[in-house]
């Protein structure tokens, strides 16, 4: 028959070599994981612009949003009666919002851009120009129409440093 003293040593030796077992498995996978980490590809910087026209109402009618970088110019028809009145019942002037997304595009840091609204009714065109930023976050860019005064002239007071 075995000893007590035996296989107590026995347990203590099986012990030891599941410990030391477990702890190289754990080096092994941290060291893996640590080499995936190393390798992961920088973050593409995705150009986009998110574009926000304020003081719509019913009076104001469609509305064609332009941004435009490097030449190419992306677009998209607000709709007054399906779009964005809907929305607003309270007789409230009323925003809407266009992102526009140039993903295959490379845009450097203080590159121009320009985002506009066209307000369909009267041609009256409000613009925004800026530059790129070198932070990872759309550039934001508020336009306001205010239905009482000239739309240009009132563009024209928004100054372009509040824009960034």
């Amino acid at each position: 028959m075995l000893s007590n003293g035996y296989i107590l040593g026995l347990i203590s030796i099986t012990t030891l070599v599941a410990v030391l077992l477990s702890s190289l498995i754990f080096l092994l996978r941290n060291n893996e994981v640590e080499g995936l980490n190393s390798e992961v590809k920088e973050k593409q910087d995705i150009f986009k612009i998110i574009l926000t026209v304020n003081g719509l109402d019913h009076e104001s009618g469609d509305v064609i949003t332009l941004v435009t970088v490097n030449g190419l110019t992306k677009s998209k028809l607000f709709d007054d009666t399906r779009t964005y009145l809907s929305s607003s019942s309270t007789g409230k002037p009323t925003i809407i919002e266009y992102t526009s997304t140039f993903p295959n595009m490379t845009v450097k840091t203080d590159s121009q851009f320009k985002a506009c609204a066209l307000l369909v009714k009267n041609s009256e065109l409000i613009c925004h120009s800026g530059k790129n930023s070198p932070a990872f976050r759309p550039e934001i860019v508020d336009l306001y129409i205010e239905q009482d005064k000239s739309t240009k002239k009132f563009a024209q007071i928004v100054p372009m440093e509040q824009e960034k």
